[in-house]
């Protein structure tokens, strides 16, 4: 509940609208229900429909999507979800495309260029991996994350600093950015809290760019993103 109050509205209003006995059968029987894990998945091809083309039994591919390429012996996979593996690429790699496709994904929502200022609130597999592809993009970048193990991670990444969230961090990054602030933040954080989008809102230069990757609170607080003229994506 503390997770999901979004879920705990929907029962409230459902106990409104249809009554106690009703919602409580729909609880139930949503708990019941088998819900399948993962979207992301490698392997070889076994048969493919008559209208698929690019595609034969024997392939090697990666394949995204939830609830299709879950965490099973055998998938069915829609042919757009589904990517020929290079011979130099194995399984195990290529079952993590999807997390790189995801911070990739990130990346062109903001639209970062050579030389800017990149912070990134989240150093999870897929934060690592936005830093990584923002250096690769010619930027700068700072990360924040609660774990100091993973500051030091996406230092050896590639990531020119970072700090906690509570560590003075709108003080640091303005000094970093030389004066100016944030020209991107990409959030890649997992949690329920509004926190990340506030700071990131704090720590951006004027008429910056918020992207939000991760599942985080999502209460933006107006007054701050209207007067610093922020694009929130």
């Amino acid at each position: 509940a503390r997770e999901r109050p979004d879920l705990v509205r929907q029962v409230i209003q459902k106990v409104q609208s249809e009554g106690v006995l009703n919602t409580v059968n729909a609880v139930r029987a949503k708990l019941d229900s088998v819900t399948p894990l993962g979207y992301s998945a490698a392997g070889t091809v076994i048969g493919a429909g008559d209208d698929v083309t690019g595609f034969r039994p024997g392939d090697r591919v990666a394949c995204a999507g939830a609830g299709y390429a879950s965490h099973a012996e055998i998938l069915s996979v829609p042919k757009n979800l589904c990517v020929r593996l290079p011979e130099d690429v194995d399984f195990e790699g290529g079952a993590f495309g999807t997390l790189g496709a995801i911070a990739l994904q990130g990346l062109r929502l903001a639209a970062p260029t050579l030389g800017e200022a990149c912070v990134v609130i989240g150093l999870g597999l897929i934060g690592q991996l936005t830093v990584q592809l923002l250096k690769a993009n010619g930027c700068r970048v700072f990360g924040i994350d609660l774990d100091a193990a993973k500051v030091e991670l996406a230092r050896k990444l590639g990531a020119d600093d970072g700090c906690a969230p509570d560590d003075d961090a709108q003080r640091k990054v303005l000094e970093w950015s030389r004066g100016r602030g944030a020209d991107a933040v990409l959030i890649t954080a997992a949690t329920s809290s509004n926190q990340p989008v506030e700071q990131a809102g704090q720590i951006s230069r004027h008429k910056g760019r918020v992207v939000v990757v991760g599942l985080v609170g999502l209460e933006i607080p107006r007054e701050l993103y209207y007067r610093r003229e922020l694009s929130l994506k």
